[in-house]
């Protein structure tokens, strides 16, 4: 079974991740970290470059960066295509060194609280990398989903598609451990492949904490991009931190 950010994961077409979110998605950090014009950014787990893309073309100065091959190289076709300026490397955030301190950096989408293959141990010191990367100062903005209302909303099993080309997704929950582990089977016509996808939940309290350690200060917390402030029902929490 294939990590899920390798070669042919469906990551890379996943069908919720449009244009129209990510423009709306850079647009309410732009105005929320602030981000002054030509800053340099570190978008963390950059994944296809979703993000990295869209800073680019307005103008900002951007690293992404990512540990999976696949990743990378799909990211610098889609900053190529889009005709933009981006550097991109191959590189787990937690053994990033940054030369240049950032003026912000970003960790979106599920990025943090990642298992990597054949560890039980989460992503979760890329803070100490974020704190190292910022400029005194500098705003740090982390995403991922609330832990109780991705539980409730957990389905163990989905099937997406026709019945030559389809997806089949199976999850579940080690109580113990607060990790989600996802099998994907995807099949098309030509072929059939399996992927799988681990990471771990968090709380309010539990990511506070953790930024906390790292010496980032939380200055704000949202209800996703929504703008409302963060409660205990929201789906996904947004942090806007200071170094």
């Amino acid at each position: 079974m294939k990590d899920f950010f390798s070669k042919g994961s469906p990551f890379l077409s996943h069908p919720l991740l449009t244009a129209e979110r990510t423009r709306h998605e850079i647009d309410f950090l732009v105005k929320a970290l602030p981000l002054h014009p030509a800053a340099r950014v570190l978008d963390i787990g950059c994944g296809f470059g979703r993000h990295s893309v869209e800073l680019a073309r307005r103008d900002y100065h951007v690293l992404g960066i990512d540990p999976a091959a696949a990743m990378i190289r799909a990211a610098r076709e889609n900053a190529q295509e889009a005709g933009v300026d981006v550097e991109f490397q191959q590189v787990a955030a937690e053994g990033y060194f940054a030369a240049e301190p950032f003026d912000a950096a970003l960790c979106l989408f599920t990025t943090f609280g990642q298992i990597p293959p054949a560890s039980d141990e989460d992503n979760r010191d890329l803070l100490s990398t974020v704190f190292n990367s910022l400029k005194e100062g500098g705003r740090f903005a982390l995403e991922l989903p609330q832990k109780q209302p991705a539980l409730d909303a957990l389905k163990p099993s989905d099937r997406f598609g026709g019945n030559t080309s389809y997806a089949e997704v199976r999850r579940s929950y080690d109580a113990g451990t607060g990790i989600v582990t996802e099998q994907f089977h995807i099949v098309s016509p030509d072929s059939a492949q399996d992927f799988h996808l681990r990471y771990r939940l968090f709380t309010q309290q539990d990511v506070t904490g953790l930024l906390t350690a790292a010496g980032l200060q939380r200055l704000k917390s949202y209800d996703g991009y929504t703008g409302a402030d963060l409660t205990d029902d929201s789906p996904a929490m947004l942090f806007i931190c200071a170094k």
